[in-house]
Order: structure tokens, then C-alpha cells, then sequence
């Protein structure tokens, strides 16, 4: 699944959700410290895994 970061307005803590796309799409995303919805999506990097060996 995909790990969305995430950066709270109100208390400047960063962190990182798991949740699919279609979570993603639908939810209203909350800070665990603060429990505020002013959150910034932040850029964050990907790893792909592929079953082929090099």
C-alpha cells in the first residue's frame, strides 16, 4: 500500500500515513498529535519491487 507524508499546519509535526488510493481519495485526513485537518501533502519518495531478478 501506499505511504502518504503529510506536514500538520497547525502543530509542524510531519507524518506518514498507509492507506490505499481510494482511502486516500475519499478520506479527510487528520494529524495524530494535534487531530487537526490542516494538513500539507508533502512530496515523499517510492520504491517499486519487481519479481525479475537483475
Amino acid at each position: 500500500m501506499p505511504h502518504y507524508e503529510f506536514m500538520c499546519e497547525k502543530c509542524q509535526k510531519p507524518f506518514e500515513l498507509i492507506m490505499t488510493i481510494s482511502e486516500r481519495a475519499k478520506a479527510k485526513v487528520k494529524c495524530p498529535t494535534c487531530k487537526s485537518t490542516k494538513v500539507t501533502p508533502q512530496l515523499g519518495s517510492f520504491m517499486t519491487q519487481t519479481s525479475k531478478k537483475s
